[in-house]
């Protein structure tokens, strides 16, 4: 059984690459970790770029920021990519 760890991010720069080495460390051995942007305006993308240069298996993608304080773009961008059996989101 596969599990997809879902991360939408907005503005997270301090907190998203914790949140990402939180996500792949976990010792279920079976998982994706799929982290989606949401035009972010700080440094969170690049920040996600060089956790995905250190763990090539992260997928990352990037959504349209269309209601700001939702999760909606990137939550559905990212079940678009996942392969799992069962997903959540981290949030």
């Amino acid at each position: 059984m596969k599990i997809s760890i879902i991360i939408p991010c907005y503005n997270a720069e301090k907190w998203i690459g914790l949140s990402i080495e939180s996500a792949l460390n976990q010792t279920y051995e079976n998982i994706e970790v799929v982290v989606v942007d949401n035009d972010s305006t700080d440094g969170s993308y690049l920040e996600i770029l060089n956790k995905q240069k250190q763990h090539p298996s992260l997928k990352v993608s990037t959504a349209p920021n269309l209601y700001p304080y939702g999760w909606t773009e990137p939550v559905s961008e990212a079940l678009e990519m996942i392969s799992g059996d069962y997903f959540t989101i981290l949030g």
